[in-house]
């Protein structure tokens, strides 16, 4: 069974890309990761983790200082959410055991941006967070039970 990365985020306002950026290379560092990139989450990504081992979602922060990684394991949760457009991590993975009988295993990353603004650079704090969340990522995937 696969592990799924969601990397969310918009990378035409800067630090909101970190999701993105840090999943870009990921797959070289967890064998048979599929990473899905969206600037948020729908219902129907509910779909794509039907049957696999485990799913991180990768994202920007606004809470900490900038370059500040915070990583750690998600509960699906159920509720009013499910009807809306957009969607939480833990709303997706209750969204999944609903429709699949079960949520997979889960995690998320984040790392803190600076700046939100329109722009394609990402802040030096959040690049140079990069590895070392990239490295917390894979060792989150790595931990998925087989």
């Amino acid at each position: 069974m696969t592990v799924v990365a969601f990397a969310l985020g918009n990378t035409l306002r800067a630090d909101d890309g970190a999701g993105i950026a840090l999943a870009r290379g990921l797959g070289a560092l967890v064998p048979g990761l599929v990473v899905v990139e969206a600037e948020q989450l729908l219902p129907e990504h509910a779909d794509a983790l039907a049957g696999v081992r485990g799913v991180l979602f990768l994202d920007a922060s606004v809470a900490g200082p900038p370059g500040e990684i915070r990583a750690g394991p998600l509960a699906p949760v159920g509720g009013a959410g499910a009807l809306l457009h957009a969607l939480t991590p833990s709303e997706i993975l209750g969204l999944a055991r609903s429709l699949h009988g079960r949520a997979p295993p889960a995690a998320l990353v984040t790392v803190t941006g600076r700046d939100f603004a329109f722009g394609e650079a990402l802040s030096a704090e959040v690049t140079a967070a990069l590895p070392a969340a990239r490295e917390r990522a894979r060792e989150l995937a790595l931990a998925f039970p087989a």
